[in-house]
This record gives C-alpha cells, structure tokens and sequence, in this order.
C-alpha cells in the first residue's frame, strides 16, 4: 500500500499532466484568431469579475460580419440595426451623432471638416465644374466594396453635389445590377427572362466585366426596364447601352417612354455603345434583347449638363478582384465614358489581410496600387481621389469593441499610393476617429454590431463629412488658394 507521501506526489503529478495538458489545448485558441470563439472567456463568459459580457450569439455576428466575402450585400440599411446582448447608450442627440438627411448643400457644414490630402490633383475635376460652356456633364466614377454597394455614402454625396452644380442624370449604371451585389438610390433596375450575372468577386466572363465590374447575360429573350427612383424624377435626354459585338444585326431593341426608338450603333474594338439623343425627358427606358447570352455591362442616362455621380460597386471585392479585369477592355470603355474623377473606396475585405502588417506592408501597398493602375489606364487624363476604408471592430475576450490592428497600417499604405500615383486622398478612418472609433459610433447608432458595416445614419455622415471636404477644396481652387 502506497504511503500518504507517495499518494501525494502521485496527485500531484497528475494535477501537473492534467494542467499541461489544459495548456497546450488553449494554446492554439489564442494564437489564432479564428479560434477565438472557443476561448474560454468566449464560451462562458467572464467568471467572478465585474466586466461587461460579450455580445450575445457571438458567433453569429462574426458570420454577419464575413458579408464582406460573401455574395449578399451590406445590412439593409433601411432596417433598424440589430440590439446587443448588453446594455448600450441609446443613440446619442448631442454633438457628435449624426444629423438628420441631408436636404439641400448648406447642411454639409453640420459634420467637422477633415480637409483632402493632395487636393491640387482633383484640378482637371474642379476645371470641368468651372467650365460653362458644356454639352455634357461632369462625370464621377465611384468604385468600391459592400461599404459603397448600399449607396448609403454616394447618395448623399450625389445629392449634395447635383444640389450645387446642377442634376446631370443617373450616368453610367450596370445591366447587371442586383441586391446580392449593389443598388442605387436613383435609378431602378428590373430585369425579366433568364439571365446569368458575373462580377469581379468570382470571375468567369474571361475578363470582360464592363465599366462597372458586373456583367449581365440573357439566357433567351429577355428584358431590362429602368425607371425613376421617385415619382416625377426624369432621367435625361440621352439613353445609351454598352453590350458585346452582336452575331445578329440587330441583336437589341430599345424603348423610351413606352415607345420603340432607333439607336444610333457606335462600334468600337471589343463593345458596341447604342445610342439614343431624345428630344423630350426621359422617365423610363427598356432595352429588349434577343440574343442569347448577349453581354450587357451598362446603360447611360444623363443630361447635357449638370453632374453624375455613378457608383460601380461590388460586394466583397478586394485588390485582388480587380486582377479579374481584362485591362484593355476595361480601358476601352473608360475612354468613351470620359470620366472627370475616378474615386476608390476600397480596403474592407482587406482588413484581416496579414501582408498589411508584415514588414513595410509591400505585398498590400503592390497589390492596391495594381488595382489603382487598372482602374486608370483608360483614362489617364481624369483626376483621382482615394477615399480609405473605414474603422473596424474586433471582439475581446471581455466584450471590449477594438479596431483592427491592420486598420492604421492599411490606411497609411493607401495615403502612400495616393501620393506616388498623383491622387489626392481622403481619410475616411480619421474622420470616424481613427483607432477604436467603430466602438463609439456603435454606441451612438452609426454601426452594425457585425462589427463592418455602417447603418444608414452613418453612412449618410461618411457622406456629409466627405462632400463638405470636396466642396471646401473647390472653393478653395475658385479662390486660388
């Protein structure tokens, strides 16, 4: 039999192999972050400490939160965002919280000024505001992720700037558009017959996306119907589509107002672009097609002055996505749509990018600015302007809403690539308050609890903050300051 002392040491022996064992099985839990769901802390809670619990279904919010690489769009941004599990501040009516919907360009001096970096780059986009004489509008391709497919931030800015320069019509808008991918709040989109969608997310048109990244493809005879987005809303004067060379002779119709038109065929290398000059307002168009699997990338409606602001944003999209691009289609199409300024908004889905923090961050800093240098080949005469990401929330083990530790890092190494490529640049992460600032708009309303995204409040003030930017750096270029 065994003596009290070798019974002790026996015990504790074991009690060592049990605690070792324990060790190595939550090692692995904290030195990966897609393990952190089964921390202990996670899992039970915070036990005996007086600290505030996680967020209720966690887990369910981290999978909301991989919308960004998903195909489904942003929260609907019309819907209320969804409560938490522990007791947040009601939305916050002093300074600092967002002010209702914009309704006319004085209300964009309610949110603070964070001025543009580089702002003598947007002069050939301040010129062709200045010029007088034009026969067409001023025109803006916004590009961008989940955070711009709602249209939540360019609405606003859309409404603000055509508020003071005047309504150049919807412009350019994709053939293919979908709620799985993007909407616009000025135009309506409906498609009927059988049609396959591909975009920049998943590849599979052999680089041929269009000007917007979404291409739309009829299985047999079908139909797109645009329309108004608001009742007595006209959309210009002239209609145009932009589509794969036809096998047939005339392989789409097209219909304003009802009515059946000719369209005028511009053939260029690899698409054609019908045209249609209308003497009246347009207030709704159909574009009937009947060959199979025709390519459609986009129509054009515009006035003959004014400003478009055209977003061509795809869900989960990264700086790799724009590699899906055939480059020289792609520059075809930007060389007849003429841009004024391209603007890109990307770097969402680039946030759990470990490159960002490895070394000086080069593979990112490549990468982004390949993407850059896509987007610009075909116009190289437009102004650009980088609009960085913004904050992102991860989760303590204690229930804490942290930024990301790649968000300052990523910001940084877009600032570098506005300045190498000549663009000017916009911190939209410092205007929500740089590090851990996704914590507080929460707190006050403005953020999804997936910890991504922004509610429509808060989108609307990204928009505020970044049209009364771009309206001081134009008066300042009227100033000559």
């Amino acid at each position: 039999m065994p003596s009290p002392d070798q019974v002790n040491k026996q015990a504790a022996a074991h009690l060592i192999g049990v605690m070792l064992v324990a060790l190595c099985a939550l090692l692995p839990l904290y030195a990966f972050d897609d393990l952190r769901s089964l921390r202990p802390t996670r899992v039970l809670g915070p036990v005996g400490l007086n600290l505030p619990a996680p967020l209720a279904q966690e887990q369910a919010s981290e999978t909301q939160a991989s919308l960004t690489s998903q195909p489904a769009l942003a929260p609907d941004p019309t819907r209320p965002a969804p409560a938490l599990a522990i007791s947040r501040p009601a939305a916050s009516t002093e300074a600092g919280s967002a002010p209702a919907p914009i309704s006319g360009p004085a209300l964009h001096r309610t949110v603070p000024l964070l001025p543009i970096e580089g702002s003598e780059h947007l002069k050939p986009f301040f010129k062709a505001l200045d010029r007088s004489d034009r026969t067409t509008p001023v025109r803006v391709l916004h590009y961008g992720d989940s955070t711009l497919a709602g249209d939540g931030i360019a609405k606003t800015v859309r409404g603000q700037l055509k508020a003071q320069f005047g309504d150049g019509g919807p412009g350019f808008f994709v053939a293919g558009m979908d709620p799985r991918w993007m909407r616009r709040d000025d135009v309506r989109v409906n498609r009927s017959g059988a049609w396959d969608i591909h975009t920049i997310l998943h590849g599979g048109n052999q680089g041929r996306y269009g000007l917007g990244g979404i291409v739309a493809k009829p299985r047999g005879d079908a139909q797109v119907q645009i329309n108004p987005a608001r009742s007595g809303q006209t959309l210009g004067h002239r209609l145009e589509v932009y589509a794969q060379k036809g096998r047939k002779a005339e392989p789409l119709r097209i219909q304003v107002n009802g009515s059946a038109v000719a369209a005028r065929r511009i053939e260029h290398p690899s698409f054609d672009q019908w045209v249609v000059e209308h003497d009246s307002d347009i207030v709704s168009g159909t574009v009937l097609v009947s060959e199979t699997d025709l390519e459609l990338y986009g129509l054009v409606l515009e006035a003959k002055a004014g400003i478009t602001w055209e977003t061509t944003a795809v869900v989960g999209v990264s700086n790799g996505s724009f590699r899906q691009f055939n480059a020289v289609h792609l520059a075809e199409q930007s060389q007849v749509r003429r841009p004024d300024l391209i603007v890109l908004m990307i770097g969402g889905n680039d946030a759990s990018n470990g490159g960002i923090l490895s070394g000086d961050g080069r593979a990112y800093r490549q990468g982004f600015e390949r993407a850059l240098q896509t987007l610009r080949q075909g116009s190289p005469q437009s102004a650009c302007l980088i609009m960085s990401p913004l904050d992102q929330g991860m989760l303590s083990d204690y229930g804490r809403v942290y930024s990301k530790r790649t968000m300052p890092r990523m910001v940084e190494l877009q600032r570098q690539v506005s300045q190498e490529q000549g663009c000017s640049f916009w911190d939209a992460w410092s205007f929500m308050g740089g590090k851990d600032s996704f914590a507080r708009w929460l707190d006050q309303g403005l953020a999804w609890t997936d910890l991504v995204h922004l509610t429509e409040r808060g989108l609307n003030r990204i928009g505020q903050g970044f049209s009364r930017a771009l309206l001081e750096a134009y008066e300042q270029h009227r100033s000559g300051r």
